[in-house]
């Protein structure tokens, strides 16, 4: 199955690593990967911004708290057999990933699904809409 990973990171090889999520799926240790590369463009370019503050992605939006100015990411397209399926249109792969491709991809190229919100608890509210 084609599916796609977003990440800050330029690298050779996907590694799984423990993640800090929402629910249970999300706290695993692996891959985490996407149906759709808007998804994953996405999830690159937010991750850009850990540590600055704070940030959601949902398959369509990213939704940042405050100026923060972004910076590019990348998106690796991945084949892999038997992914582990989650919510939101989320896989997961336990197993090390060789890219098939990598595409760097810049905010500027997203900017119409990038919002922005005052507060935290505008973040959650934008991408449920």
């Amino acid at each position: 199955m084609k599916l796609y990973h977003g990440s800050p990171k330029d690298v050779r090889i996907l590694k799984p690593q423990k993640a800090k999520g929402a629910n249970e799926f999300e706290n695993l240790k692996g891959i985490f990967l996407t149906k759709t590369f808007l998804h994953a463009a996405l999830y690159a370019i937010g991750k850009t911004l850990k540590g600055k503050t704070s940030f959601g992605v949902s398959k369509d939006k990213l939704v940042i708290l405050g100026n923060a100015m972004p910076k590019a990411g990348y998106v690796y397209e991945v084949d892999v057999k038997n992914p582990i399926k989650g919510p939101n249109g989320q896989y997961l792969s336990t197993e090390p990933l060789t890219p098939l491709r990598k595409i760097k991809v810049f905010p500027e190229d997203y900017k119409q699904y990038i919002f922005r919100v005052k507060f935290k608890e505008e973040i959650i509210k934008l991408l449920k809409n």
